[in-house]
């Protein structure tokens, strides 16, 4: 495997979200598909363009997250108008509108029971929502800056987040309080998230570099720092938390190998220069999907970095801020900023 190379980028500031309306606009063939769906992700590399399955409208300003729930069944879409929106995934109805942010939300992480959801806002708190009961169950507001980034952990009785402030904070959910402070990096932290089995957080900053945390003592275990050191955006431990998938504001997504210290895939293609965003992995973890300024999202090939596909899931003028994968079905979301400001969900077709 290669390692990576890639043109340094200008430093961001906090941009991870910016600033229309209407309502769900759903596909009727979409009733007929839903149960040969939910077989499970694909297992091939896509080969042509998604079909639109539906259009979710209804923030009044940029979307800046989007995530489906563990069970697959809800999707979750965060926005620059202070509103949390609750989506069914079968129908594209809009279930419920969490509106107790007095800023944008710029995150969302679902509990692992699919129950919980929790999102930060630039209102400085991280609220936690109960889906059933459509209450708030949670609020922490300890943060000094701007929430920029958040993460359940596996067991949902943690939530690690990552501010303006240039900290990371450790929450125990349960005990409703704050349980570590980290100083974590000279910038901003743009992207946190917890190992398969909980007991390392990963942070990445502007600043550049990636850190990698002990859950339990808070101590920094290891600081990765590609040469190039452009600000970055998202970063997400590989299933087998040997490996990290790193965005930066390079127009690059890199794959490191956090054990040897190095990086071991790059991926280009995309235009990511301005806005936070995070790759995920897509059609059973064999591709990296990625969203794009240019109103695109692009998907390489995990191990030939190809691109194998593209295409516009917005205006050329309007950027994507956010893309996610079902956990199971062979269906993707993108989410748009202003003016667009929609959800829209796909249909991924595989070769057979």
């Amino acid at each position: 495997m290669d390692p990576a190379d890639s043109p340094p980028s200008n430093s961001l500031l906090h941009t991870r979200r910016l600033p229309r309306p209407a309502c769900s606009r759903l596909d009727p063939t979409w009733h007929g598909m839903a149960i040969e769906l939910s077989d499970g992700a694909a297992t091939s590399t896509m080969t042509s363009a998604p079909q639109l399955i539906y259009t979710l409208s209804g923030h009044t300003k940029s979307v800046s997250c989007v995530s489906f729930s563990p069970s697959g069944a809800l999707v979750a879409t965060g926005s620059a108008d202070r509103t949390l929106k609750i989506w069914s995934v079968a129908n594209g109805a809009l279930i419920h509108t969490f509106s107790s942010h007095t800023a944008g939300i710029n995150d969302v992480s679902w509990s692992a029971d699919s129950v919980y959801v929790a999102t930060c806002s630039d209102d400085r708190t991280i609220k936690v929502f109960n889906v059933l009961t459509r209450e708030t169950v949670r609020e922490f507001g300890e943060h000094t800056s701007y929430v920029l980034c958040l993460s359940f952990n596996p067991a949902s009785t943690l939530l690690v987040s990552g501010s303006f402030d240039e900290t990371v904070r450790l929450w125990n959910v349960a005990r409703n309080r704050c349980h570590r402070v980290i100083s974590a990096h000279s910038e901003a932290v743009s992207s946190v998230d917890f190992n398969r089995d909980g007991t390392m957080i990963v942070s990445a900053s502007y600043d550049g570099s990636i850190r990698l945390w002990d859950t339990t003592t808070g101590q920094c275990l290891k600081t990765l720092v590609h040469k190039d050191q452009a600000p970055l955006g998202g970063v997400r431990f590989m299933p087998s938390s040997a490996h990290l998938l790193c965005s930066s504001l390079d127009s690059t997504t890199r794959l490191w190998d956090i054990f040897n210290d190095k990086v071991v895939k790059t991926y280009t293609g995309n235009t990511n220069t301005k806005l936070a965003m995070a790759a995920t992995l897509v059609t059973g973890g064999t591709a990296v999907m990625c969203a794009s300024e240019d109103g695109c999202v692009v998907v390489w090939d995990l191990q030939s970095k190809e691109v194998v596909a593209r295409w516009a899931a917005a205006s050329a003028n309007v950027a994507l801020i956010a893309t996610d994968a079902h956990p199971t079905a062979k269906i993707v979301a993108s989410a748009a900023m202003e003016p667009e400001a929609h959800v829209k969900i796909w249909l991924w077709p595989t070769t057979s």
